[in-house]
């Protein structure tokens, strides 16, 4: 109760600051009927541990040397600010060096409405994140130019895919993370396309001429292509999946919801058709491996054919003794 009424005079003292009428100890005492000691511990509070820049007129009262100072949000209950300590500790992990400092501060400010981290709370056991991914901060800071700025950007990148290592001038669209793990969207010159680069990937890189020395193209809608994936790649065109799930299987594929496309079709044995328009070919096929022999492939075709030739090495591999 006593932090919910220090955070009310709080609030008051900040809109009596703002309004340039220099409150002091005796008003708050008067106002709250709580002691000048009380208030002046206020005053402490709101300069120590929130840095509001607050400075004492000798001769009228308490005002800031910064008029653009914000006090932090403060009524927070205990759900709440549990909430957003995970959530920003969460924020320090998949951040960028620099970021992640800026993030550091800010729990550091909030500390005293935020409460203590414990045990229960660590990112190894309530929260578990996807592997750490290395990226440059460097690269990550000329990706966010490039795209800020509307410049070209060079750089050297290793297809995985490929096993091949290419040299092109691209226009960044947006840096996007996915599982934490960033991504650049841009139209790629040597493929006249619009191409996804993981950024871990990149080799070499530098800014190329002016700002504003591309434009979007007015065709390419990021929402949309960012909603066509099953998971990180988004470049193919969807296709029509259909699949069939067995009985044991389908209680846990009822669970959830894996694209926004997705319509379930419930079957007779317990088993469900899901069915949507989704892009990503390699990327389905390890989603749809990893669930084994509970999983049938129905369209499209090559996708089917696809899996049954897994199937068949993994077949080869599982059939051998091993020596």
């Amino acid at each position: 109760m006593s932090q919910v009424q220090q955070t009310a005079r709080l609030y008051w003292i900040d809109a009596e600051i703002r309004a340039h009428r220099y409150p002091n100890a005796t008003r708050v005492a008067r106002h709250f009927e709580v002691t000048p000691r009380t208030a002046f511990a206020d005053v402490r509070h709101l300069r120590d541990d929130l840095h509001a820049p607050g400075r004492t007129h000798r001769d009228r009262g308490w005002y800031y040397t910064d008029p653009t100072y914000m006090l932090p949000f403060l009524a927070l209950s205990e759900p709440e600010a549990l909430s957003l300590r995970r959530s920003l500790r969460v924020a320090e992990e998949y951040l960028s060096e620099t970021e992640a400092e800026a993030v550091g501060l800010l729990l550091e400010r909030l500390a005293p409405q935020l409460g203590q981290d414990d045990a229960a709370e660590s990112l190894s056991g309530a929260i578990h994140l996807a592997p750490q991914i290395v990226v440059d901060a460097a690269l990550l800071q000329a990706c966010r130019q490039a795209v800020r700025d509307r410049q070209r950007l060079w750089f050297r990148y290793w297809s995985a895919h490929k096993d091949e290592i290419s040299e092109r001038p691209i226009n960044p669209y947006r840096v996007h993370y996915f599982r934490g793990e960033p991504h650049l969207i841009a139209w790629s010159e040597n493929d006249d396309s619009v191409r996804q680069f993981f950024l871990p990937r990149v080799l070499d890189w530098h800014l190329i001429g002016e700002e504003r020395a591309f434009v979007v193209r007015p065709d390419f809608d990021i929402d949309a292509y960012l909603r066509r994936a099953l998971g990180a790649q988004h470049g193919e065109e969807p296709i029509a999946l259909r699949v069939r799930f067995s009985p044991y299987q389908s209680r846990w594929i009822r669970e959830r919801r894996y694209h926004n496309s997705q319509h379930n079709e419930e079957q007779m044995d317990g088993g469900l058709i899901m069915t949507m328009q989704v892009s990503g070919h390699d990327e389905i096929c390890r989603w749809l491996q990893s669930f084994g022999a509970e999983v049938e492939v129905l369209e499209p075709d090559a996708l089917r054919s696809a899996m049954a030739e897994t199937a068949q090495k993994m077949l080869k591999i599982y059939a051998t003794d091993r020596k």
